[in-house]
């Protein structure tokens, strides 16, 4: 596996002239709906030698094009790779006609959206094992995923999992009162106080990942591409956030059966990092899986946007759990 890490001074141009060569040969694209006239935008990729099928849950605001390096290193570790984007999110269907705004109206829809996708892989791959890769938001909606179709899938990471957004300076009560409160006033589609459209000024030093060439790398896709420019959540959104870490701690440890390897960034300022320990926890009290809580001390909250020597054993440990005794 670590000489199969793109390095970070070459990455660019490794991207572009291996990577998604590579990539567009294997990838088809289509369309899930499960109401009529909101279809679910999904990307499959197809490993040459294929001992399993990975399905990925993108976090808040991405896209299936910022996991092109991840869907590279899962495909030659010989894993089939479906990538929906979540309802809100690229060129998937939408709830609010702000092309910035993330809305949802249930936390629900997101699961029941990728647990479609989830069945479609089974279907096609029917004699290959199911795994869950899950990040931020996507990680809070996969475990959520893994409680209601408990045998479904073999094993799942979660990294940086959204058991619950941080809030900043704000405590997670009040903001979760003040969003229940505006969605009663009627601006369930309004922006979260202090959140606002995409304006294209993030910088290095205020984004998620530890590594300034991978950052780069897909912002300037970001920038270039109006339906990757999702930006900011709506007071629906936090609400439904809410109810998920609700779901999470009070009701879904208790049903999850798939073994968890779960990430936490050490330098994590998006989701909390409590509540990943007291959910991880919680599943091993319940006794009818495992799982593994793993720190990485240097990392942002996008771990898979490392430096070289911090995703190199991220990923070794990734394909190590997916397949004991395979090697990555």
């Amino acid at each position: 596996m670590k000489d199969l890490i793109i390095k970070e001074n070459n990455y660019r141009r490794e991207m572009l002239e291996t990577v998604e060569p590579y990539l567009a040969k294997r990838k088809t694209e289509f369309g899930v709906c499960r109401e009529p006239g909101r279809e679910l935008y999904c990307a499959c990729f197809r490993a040459e030698h294929a001992a399993g099928t990975v399905l990925i849950s993108h976090g808040f605001t991405e896209t299936a094009e910022k996991y092109e390096e991840a869907v590279y290193y899962f495909l030659k570790n010989g894993y089939h790779v479906y990538m929906p984007e979540h309802c809100g999110h690229g060129r998937s269907y939408r709830l609010a006609e702000d092309p910035s705004l993330v809305h949802v109206d249930s936390y629900r829809r997101y699961v029941e959206d990728l647990l479609a996708v989830a069945k479609l892989a089974a279907r096609e791959q029917p004699d290959l094992p199911l795994y869950l890769f899950g990040h931020s938001m996507g990680g809070g909606v996969a475990a959520a995923a893994l409680a209601g179709e408990p045998n479904l899938f073999c094993r799942a990471v979660l990294s940086s999992p959204m058991i619950r957004p941080s809030t900043g300076g704000v405590p997670w009560p009040l903001a979760k009162l003040t969003a229940s409160a505006l969605c009663l006033l009627g601006k369930k589609r309004s922006y979260v106080p202090g959140q606002h459209a995409f304006d294209g000024k993030e910088t290095f030093a205020d984004s998620a990942a530890t590594s300034l060439e991978r950052f780069t790398f897909y912002q300037e896709k970001r920038n270039r591409e109006p339906l990757y420019q999702m930006s900011g959540a709506s007071c629906g959104w936090l609400r439904e956030a809410g109810r998920l870490n609700r779901f999470l701690r009070g009701r879904a440890w208790k049903m999850i059966e798939t073994p968890l390897l779960i990430f936490q960034a050490g330098q994590d300022t998006f989701v909390s990092a409590p509540e990943q320990e007291r959910f991880a926890a919680l599943v091993q009290k319940a006794g009818r899986t495992t799982a593994q809580l793993v720190r990485v001390p240097e990392a942002r909250h996008e771990i898979y946007n490392s430096p070289d020597g911090t995703i190199g054993p991220y990923w070794e440990k990734i394909f190590r759990f997916f397949a004991p005794g395979r090697g990555a």
